[in-house]
């Protein structure tokens, strides 16, 4: 993996989650081994391992873009990349809707939770990063202009 843009924080945050999420998919698969068949719900097994696996990413990814680990400073452009990922959602969930149309019309219908989690998952995952840089955006916007009020407080 080549993280010759980032800097040492970046590299540390990066690895942590990074470990911290095989850890936390590690565990989901062994409870998901230990639950019986029949209370899963009717998911099947590789469904199952997808979402595991789109849970861990969703993990991994907001505590990456939201501690500024994921956007190096060199070559991407954090806001093409989040209407990227918007649109990309957009378009996730254009297709999902349709499909869940399509399934619907078959003689045996879909597992709705199925394919509700699995579909669900994979708009949040677009949506995650946007999402959370808007929100670590605005959280540095309240701390900055709280310091400015202290700093202008304090000088008068």
């Amino acid at each position: 993996m080549n993280l010759k843009f980032y800097d040492e924080d970046q590299k540390k945050v990066r690895y942590k989650f990074g470990f911290y999420s095989l850890l936390i998919m590690t565990a989901l698969l062994l409870v998901y081994i230990a639950i019986p068949d029949d209370r899963v719900g009717g998911i099947s097994y590789q469904n199952a391992i997808m979402i595991i696996i789109m849970t861990t990413s969703l993990f991994f990814l907001v505590n990456v873009v939201y501690r500024h680990a994921f956007f190096d400073q060199y070559t991407r452009r954090p806001f093409w990349s989040n209407v990227f990922f918007l649109a990309m959602a957009g378009l996730q969930a254009q297709q999902a809707y349709q499909l869940y149309q399509l399934g619907m019309d078959l003689p045996e219908t879909i597992n709705t939770v199925e394919f509700v989690m699995l579909h669900g998952l994979q708009v949040a995952l677009h949506l995650s990063i946007p999402l959370t840089y808007g929100v670590r955006t605005f959280v540095d916007w309240l701390s900055a202009k709280e310091q400015n009020t202290e700093e202008t407080g304090q000088s008068s």
